[in-house]
């Protein structure tokens, strides 16, 4: 009986609580949070990284237990982390939702700490932008990690000795090509990749895997698909290049590697499956999502299709409640006829035109050598701002 009631004490607990869960916060804390000089080798040092973890926002239990196991990656999952927010303002910068909110500095109740709650109205929202950012964050823990890997700064791991194994698409060779073109060895350094995803897994899907058992709440098995689908918006377009040896470029042998895409693609990929292949799906599961048209419940979720349960709202007036911003004194384009179209970015509601002084670069030329040489010069340009 004490155990049914403490396991519903606890779920109580997590759905009021449930907000101080938000590693996304990393991308907001001092660098001095974390920042280990060698490996725990005695029981005073994990007591050390123990109260370092512990120190970090956001983290949930799984999440704080991997830092304490894996201190010097944490550096990593936090640039992970900002770069899923640069990209994601980036990709979303002429939307309505410029993937920013409104935010509120939740106390831990653990330790007292204090954390932003970034973006964390949008992340329990369930809808499509809540699907992107969780495509977009796993992948940028992949990425961070894999690259931490392939430059030295993580001792646990380093460049991948079995390329071969992954899964990965050509890329022609920057020199010519001759008759041996198809026979290569590997070797220089390759993105282990399959190192990041698992880090990535163990760090992102454990937890949420857990709130599943324990609740049976859809939206859990909605960010396990998506966190899978950042992943593979890596491991599906790893790349091999080559170099060619020989006399007078006659590509004799090739020696060839594996590189990841760089995060900007990553994060246009991310953004199309967005566009064109995001997918609603029931608001029950028990082991697996379905979608929400009964004609299609048989047709399982696709790698490079996202998923969402609630559709989203327009985004077009402030909400404090959801944390939306609105649209009114965004600048739009009058000419446009894209989202950041003055038609569409401002709802409708029309645009106030006025007129700036702005300085540009103007009259720009190549120095020898080796930079570019511009002026600075000043013009009166028409700025339209919705109201």
């Amino acid at each position: 009986m004490f155990t049914i009631y403490f396991f519903s004490f606890s779920l109580w607990l997590h759905s009021i609580y449930g907000h101080e869960y938000n590693w996304l916060s990393l991308a907001m804390s001092s660098s001095s949070y974390y920042s280990p000089k060698h490996r725990a080798a005695h029981t005073l040092d994990k007591n050390n990284y123990r109260l370092l973890c512990d120190r970090l926002p956001g983290l949930n239990p799984v999440q704080k237990t991997m830092c304490e196991q894996h201190p010097l990656a944490m550096p990593s999952v936090a640039r992970g982390a900002r770069d899923s927010l640069y990209e994601c303002q980036m990709k979303f910068k002429n939307e309505r939702w410029n993937c920013s909110e409104r935010f509120e500095v939740h106390n831990n109740t653990v330790n007292g700490n204090f954390h932003q709650d970034l973006l964390g109205t949008t992340i329990r929202a369930g809808n499509k932008e809540t699907a992107f950012l969780y495509a977009i964050t796993s992948a940028g823990i992949v990425h961070a990690i894999t690259r931490g890997c392939s430059t030295g700064n993580l001792t646990v791991c380093g460049c991948d000795n079995q390329p071969g194994n992954q899964r990965y698409t050509e890329v022609e060779p920057t020199t010519a090509a001759g008759k041996n073109q198809n026979q290569f060895t590997w070797d220089g350094c390759s993105d282990d990749a399959a190192f990041g995803v698992r880090f990535a897994r163990e760090f992102l899907d454990k937890y949420e895997k857990q709130q599943f058992a324990a609740t049976h709440d859809v939206s859990h098995l909605m960010n396990l698909h998506n966190n899978f689908v950042g992943r593979e918006a890596i491991t599906q377009n790893m790349r091999k290049h080559c170099r060619c040896h020989g006399v007078s470029g006659s590509c004799e042998f090739k020696t060839c590697w594996l590189q990841m895409p760089k995060f900007s693609e990553v994060g246009e990929m991310l953004k199309q499956r967005y566009n064109h292949f995001a997918v609603q799906v029931a608001k029950r599961a028990k082991k697996k999502l379905r979608r929400k048209e009964r004609s299609e419940r048989k047709i399982p979720l696709r790698g490079n299709e996202i998923a969402y349960i609630n559709r989203s709202p327009s985004y077009c007036e402030r909400n404090d409640k959801l944390g939306i911003y609105g649209t009114r004194g965004r600048e739009c384009n009058q000419t446009s006829l894209s989202s950041d179209s003055c038609d569409l970015l401002c709802c409708g509601r029309g645009y106030d035109t006025r007129e700036v002084r702005r300085t540009v670069q103007c009259h720009c030329k190549f120095v020898w050598c080796c930079h570019v040489k511009c002026k600075e010069c000043t013009e009166n340009v028409l700025v339209h701002t919705c109201k």
